[in-house]
């Protein structure tokens, strides 16, 4: 039997809404300039094929989108992201609670950390203000068994992690991670791009 929900946010929807955007942005020239293409060749189930499997995944990160949460039950504060597990964390292993303003790439206005810790110092869990609402933070904060503390002045998120050691996640703290997943991404979609071109005799410059 589970336990009673206390209290479950969300993130912000407004990030999703932004991505799904962005996505027909691209997605609907591309498409389009393909299908004008492969139509008059007879090769417009090519297009057809990949426009699905396209859907078919982006589908698939929607729905996990629409499941990521933060709850808070009578025994356990628990989150689910779009990529990782379920993280269980039991209140009573909970030691210390702590609100953090840092600023997060370039940006002016600094966004809220919510860190949650055991007794030796080590994550539990962790909320970016990035992608959800401060005021939500504020409550599961307020919700948890033990005292908040609040830093007042905005810190970089080189002295954050400083600050609160172990608390970045594997992939933040390293520019190289960030650098090789975007040129992976990169390499993928000009490689789609390239066969998808070469299967409809599209004209290639070079």
């Amino acid at each position: 039997m589970t336990d009673d929900i206390v209290l479950r946010i969300v993130p912000r929807r407004s990030l999703l809404v932004s991505a799904l955007v962005s996505s027909l942005v691209v997605v609907i020239p591309l498409s389009a300039l393909f299908f004008w293409f492969a139509i008059p060749r007879g090769q417009a189930i090519f297009v057809v094929l990949a426009l699905g499997i396209l859907v078919v995944v982006a589908a698939a990160i929607l729905m996990r989108q629409l499941c990521v949460d933060t709850v808070i039950t009578a025994t356990e504060l628990r989150g689910r992201g779009i990529f990782s597990p379920l993280v269980r964390v039991p209140l009573d292993s909970i030691a210390s609670v702590a609100l953090v303003p840092s600023y997060v790439g370039q940006a002016a206005e600094p966004v809220t950390q919510l860190l949650v810790r055991d007794a030796d110092g080590h994550r539990l869990f962790r909320l970016r203000g990035n992608y959800w609402h401060p005021g939500d933070l504020r409550k599961v904060a307020s919700a948890l068994p033990v005292a908040t503390t609040v830093i007042a002045e905005p810190m970089t998120l080189s002295e954050f992690y400083a600050a609160y050691p172990g608390s970045a996640y594997w992939f933040e703290n390293r520019p190289w991670v960030t650098v090789a997943l975007f040129a992976v991404v990169v390499a993928i979609c000009v490689g789609i791009s390239l066969g998808v071109m070469r299967l409809l005799d599209m004209p290639i410059m070079g």
